[in-house]
């Protein structure tokens, strides 16, 4: 093992199974769960399996920068201007973005049965938790 972030990032360890089939595992168990709870509360499958599908996709996004993460200081890591962190993807920040803005959408559909309101909500909180974490999280993270 170099060291690198590639490699560490490839397995929990020598003999672990890779981050990404870790984290695909856990996004997967989302879109079950909240396709049965989507269709016992609003009689909806398809609802409830795309809530759990962006849950899912946050999820599998946070869990290898999360779980690869050695907590190397921030001053190894080259500092970055604001401007060029929103022009790249921030794999982390989205990760972060994605789940509350899903469970906002399901819980947008207890208030009201207009679904297009409660995904332009979703939209925002996304965008504004992304822009806020793509800014303020460590370099180490994006």
């Amino acid at each position: 093992m170099n060291g690198s972030r590639d490699a560490q990032e490839s397995s929990v360890d020598d003999g672990g199974p890779p981050l990404q089939l870790i984290a695909l595992g856990a996004g997967a168990i989302d879109v079950p769960v909240f396709a049965y709870v989507s269709l016992v509360l609003f009689d909806d499958l398809a609802f409830g399996a795309f809530v759990g599908l962006v849950v899912g996709l946050g999820m599998y996004l946070l869990l290898p920068e999360i779980m690869a993460d050695n907590g190397e200081a921030d001053d190894e890591v080259p500092s970055v201007e604001v401007g060029t962190r929103l022009r790249g993807f921030h794999r982390t920040a989205a990760g972060l973005a994605l789940p509350p803005a899903a469970v906002t959408l399901f819980g947008w559909r207890f208030v009201s049965e207009a679904l297009l309101m409660g995904v332009l909500v979703a939209l925002f909180i996304a965008a504004v938790i992304y822009v806020s974490l793509a800014v303020l999280l460590p370099q180490r993270l994006a």
